[in-house]
């Protein structure tokens, strides 16, 4: 076996990982967990999500599995359309790795799905057996990798969240925009909510063509910041479903607020 073809299924068994870590992870969280920026159409949720993420996993197991160059070919069309979907959700969140606290989907994100369809295409003129344990490898050992630095990033982000606030919650001011489905799904739960805590909460639309305010700048919509008694930020901004919803629920009703209900 010659050093390329020992690369080249080295290589593959890599590209796999995010695709198998992605897709597990759409499939094994709850669809009301997720920031899922699809609401008509095939991929709305709650099939949307299982749809990618079976995909995801399927085309996982033919990088591992097929002989060049097919194995190659299918990294390709599956980072290719990754980068496409990524391009033009730019600024949303969704969902990519389930329900970890990540960024928005930026440039970063489009850029490295077409990075790893560029070493799929590489690959696809490289002939050679498949090498499972060598394929094998380098999916665990990549996938192992991913894992560690997704969980150290949804730490980072949830210690950035509610928890760190140096005053008692007294108010929220939620950012949305009008074609964010996940926003939609945030106002339904909130909509639910007994009328003294959402009396505390404001909202903020965003249209397309304005930006954050600095201190949401990465984090996409929804997201949300806490206000104390005086209506100033009282702690760090959180974003997506669950962490704007507990954010909420941290709201201290006092007595005032409670006689203004009635």
């Amino acid at each position: 076996m010659t050093t390329t073809t020992l690369i080249a299924n080295a290589t593959l068994g890599i590209l796999a990982a995010p695709l198998l870590t992605a897709g597990a992870a759409k499939l094994l969280v709850r669809t009301e967990n997720l920031s899922w920026p699809y609401e008509t159409g095939p991929l709305a949720a709650p099939r949307g999500p299982r749809l990618v993420g079976a995909g995801e996993c399927a085309a996982a197991g033919a990088v591992v599995l097929l002989p060049n160059p097919l194995a190659g070919a299918v990294a390709v069309v599956a980072y290719g359309t990754l980068a496409v979907a990524a391009q033009r959700l730019r600024g949303h969140r969704c969902a990519c790795f389930g329900a970890a606290r990540l960024a928005a989907v930026g440039r970063a994100h489009v850029a490295a799905n077409a990075g790893a369809a560029g070493v799929g295409a590489a690959l696809v003129p490289v002939d050679g057996a498949v090498e499972l344990p060598l394929r094998g490898l380098g999916l665990a050992a990549a996938a192992a990798a991913l894992v560690g630095v997704l969980r150290r990033l949804d730490r980072r982000s949830a210690g950035t969240g509610a928890g760190d606030c140096a005053e008692p919650v007294r108010g929220v001011r939620v950012y949305v925009s009008e074609n964010c489905p996940a926003c939609r799904s945030l106002g339904s739960l909130l909509t639910r909510m007994e009328g003294t805590r959402r009396a505390l909460v404001s909202t903020v639309v965003v249209r397309e063509k304005e930006s954050l305010p600095r201190a949401l700048q990465g984090l996409g919509v929804p997201s949300a910041i806490a206000l104390d008694s005086a209506g100033q930020v009282t702690c760090a901004p959180v974003s997506g479903i669950g962490d704007v919803k507990a954010l909420v629920d941290q709201i201290v009703i006092g007595l005032d607020d409670l006689a203004h209900a009635r």
